[in-house]
């Protein structure tokens, strides 16, 4: 198989130019190809809150053990929201830590950053039309020999083939607010806001916690239907904190607050 690039090593390019949907890439990687799991060490990985819900149930643990054993929190650059990414091996070449000798050892539960390869995505607020639009963009690096390689295919229909859209739907409300933050520039964000928006992102077993065991049920309205969901949905959990976080720090009206008495203290929003 030819390279398709002059790159070299790890040299890393993103090619500046914006894709649709509808644009059409050629990919493909399996076993035989030469840089087979080389894409597999030194990475910064975000990992998404459903991505920490689906590994730590494969893995069989707890979400703090989880966290404590293969994560480490990190600051977004652009929005400065606090998330957690996958934590590398401390070997040579920092590999992941569920990289095995066939290759991902949890490939059916494996993140969306890692399903997106070698695609990058954003989302953006396009006012003039009052939406949000998705946009992506295409990661070359030097020793992949997979891209412009296999079948031609749309950028959706890859997204199809790697079970990315029924992953990221659940999330599109986490990626609002990240993306409502960054809109807002450099800014100063109350400590409070930043440790909600991380217990909600990471940790569903706390944030449970939270919302039953703390004064949570006295501040807001929550119908006894939902609450009988999120007592043992972690899905449902997640979809409800996202709402939650867009009332709190945004100032949105998703999730009703009570009347304010003497012993209920408002969050400060962005």
């Amino acid at each position: 198989m030819d390279a398709i690039t002059n790159l070299r090593g790890l040299d890393k390019i993103i090619v500046p130019i914006r894709l649709t949907s509808s644009s059409k890439i050629r990919f493909q990687c399996y076993p035989g190809v030469p840089c087979f799991k080389l894409c597999c060490s030194d990475l910064f990985l975000p990992l998404t809150p459903y991505d920490i819900i689906r590994i730590r149930d494969r893995l069989g643990l707890t979400t703090d053990e989880f966290l404590l054993l293969y994560t480490e929190p990190f600051i977004l650059p652009k929005s400065g929201l606090p998330i957690v990414r996958l934590k590398m091996r401390e070997d040579e070449e920092k590999t992941c830590p569920f990289l095995g000798e066939g290759g991902c050892t949890i490939y059916e539960v494996r993140p969306l950053a890692c399903r997106y390869y070698p695609l990058g995505f954003g989302m953006f607020r396009n006012r003039d039309e009052g939406k949000n639009e998705d946009i992506y963009y295409l990661v070359k690096e030097g020793f992949c020999q997979g891209l412009d390689s296999g079948e031609e295919m749309t950028v959706e229909e890859y997204r199809i083939s790697q079970g990315i859209p029924e992953l990221e739907e659940p999330i599109k409300e986490w990626g609002e607010i990240i993306m409502r933050k960054e809109s807002f520039g450099p800014m100063e964000v109350p400590e409070k806001s930043l440790q909600l928006f991380f217990m909600v992102s990471s940790n569903p077993e706390r944030f449970r916690a939270f919302v039953f065991e703390s004064k949570f049920l006295d501040m807001f309205e929550v119908p006894e239907e939902t609450l009988e969901e999120i007592k043992k949905d972690d899905l449902k959990l997640l979809q409800f904190g996202f709402k939650w976080l867009k009332t709190v720090l945004f100032g949105d009206k998703l999730v009703k607050r009570k009347k304010e008495g003497p012993s209920v203290k408002k969050i400060k929003p962005f």
